[in-house]
């Protein structure tokens, strides 16, 4: 499956205070892998160069099928119910491993490259369906390159986890549900909007400090959660309706 790139630095709302880092509010024990991997900047670069051409290909070209609209958006709710279902479940785990303390919350965090999950009731309502798809198809692919960004980051550190299987689950399923936002685009006779030019943040792509990373995985999983909350809404309306 693929993924991509961000550049934008982070804005000083964004940066990590230093009560966060205090050993003595989260006691933080990484287990040391048997192996490490250090990512160069050429590194990493290149393998997000090719991300990007593989997100691009990915998104440009899902084959079409002879299903109802119905059937499309039936599969694509069964989809993101999963996807939030597994969310939740790789934050818990993943407060546990990275930050210690599986009770962790903190909304005051936030990342400007990832997309808002909030939300008028009334403007959603009123969203034509065309426009609501677009906004997800858009949306998803900015929320996937990020995670596939931390699973690479995770796969430095502590291979044959299962942590980064669960990333790289999630991942294949925001690449998969992606694919469903294009075709369901092309069924309703909409031209599918033009390919992402997105780059990651170089604090991301390179983050200098093990907790700054590990509080951006949690910003990340976080704001997928309450985004995929919208997205079952966006399907179960659009499953409803045709």
């Amino acid at each position: 499956m693929s993924r991509q790139s961000f550049k934008p630095r982070l804005s000083k709302s964004e940066e990590v205070p230093e009560r966060h880092c205090s050993q003595s509010v989260y006691r933080v024990t990484p287990k040391r892998p048997e192996f490490t991997t250090k990512l160069t900047g050429r590194t990493m670069n290149a393998a997000f160069t090719l991300l990007v051409f593989s997100l691009v290909a990915l998104t440009t070209a899902a084959p079409m099928v002879q299903t109802s609209l119905k059937g499309l958006f039936t599969q694509s709710a069964a989809l993101s119910r999963k996807m939030l279902q597994d969310v939740r479940t790789l934050i818990g785990k993943y407060k546990q491993v990275k930050i210690g303390n599986p009770s962790f919350k903190d909304y005051s965090l936030k990342l400007r490259s990832l997309p808002s999950s909030q939300v008028d009731y009334e403007h959603w309502l009123d969203t034509q369906d065309v426009e609501r798809l677009q906004r997800n198809w858009k949306d998803l692919q900015v929320f996937w390159i990020h995670v596939d960004t931390k699973r690479i980051h995770e796969l430095t550190q502590t291979q044959g986890s299962t942590l980064v299987d669960s990333i790289q689950a999630i991942s294949l399923d925001i690449g998969d549900l992606v694919s469903q936002l294009n075709r369901q685009l092309s069924a309703l006779n909409s031209t599918s909007p033009e390919p992402l030019d997105l780059t990651l943040p170089n604090n991301i792509l390179n983050p200098n400090y093990d907790w700054y990373s590990k509080l951006q995985g949690y910003i990340i999983f976080r704001d997928l959660e309450t985004y995929l909350n919208k997205v079952v809404r966006d399907f179960t309306l659009l499953k409803a309706k045709y």
